[in-house]
C-alpha cells in the first residue's frame, strides 16, 4: 500500500472562490458598483423582452388595424375640415356646416 502524501495547505495554491473572495474584501465599492449594473441591465433585459411578447400575440388585432394609407387618408381628411371649420363630430352628426346670421330688426 502506498504511503499517504501530506499536502501543506500554506503552500498549496488558493482555489478561484478565494482568490475572488479576497479580490471583492479589498475592492468592495467596484464590486457593489459591478453587482448593481448586473441588476439593472438584466432587469432592463427582462422588460425588453417580456413587452416584445405582448407585441406579438397582439397581430391578430393588427390585421383589423386600417392600412397605413388608410390612416394618412383620414388624417388629412381631418384636416382639410378643421381649416374649413368643420369637426368630425359636426360631420357625423349631420348638423349644418355653415351658419346662417339672423338680422333682427330693433325698430
Amino acid at each position: 500500500m502506498a504511503d499517504p502524501i501530506a499536502i501543506d495547505a500554506s503552500r498549496a495554491s488558493p482555489g478561484l472562490w478565494d482568490r475572488v473572495s479576497s479580490w471583492v474584501a479589498e475592492n468592495k465599492a467596484v464590486a457593489y458598483t459591478i453587482a448593481g449594473t448586473v441588476v439593472v441591465v438584466t432587469s432592463a433585459g427582462a422588460i425588453y423582452y417580456f413587452s416584445g411578447q405582448k407585441s406579438a400575440s397582439s397581430t391578430a388585432s393588427a390585421e383589423k388595424r386600417k392600412s397605413k394609407k388608410e390612416r394618412r387618408k383620414e388624417k388629412k381628411a381631418a384636416e382639410e375640415a378643421q381649416k374649413a371649420g368643420i369637426s368630425l363630430k359636426d360631420e357625423e352628426a349631420g348638423e349644418p356646416t355653415q351658419l346662417q346670421i339672423i338680422a333682427v330688426d330693433d325698430h
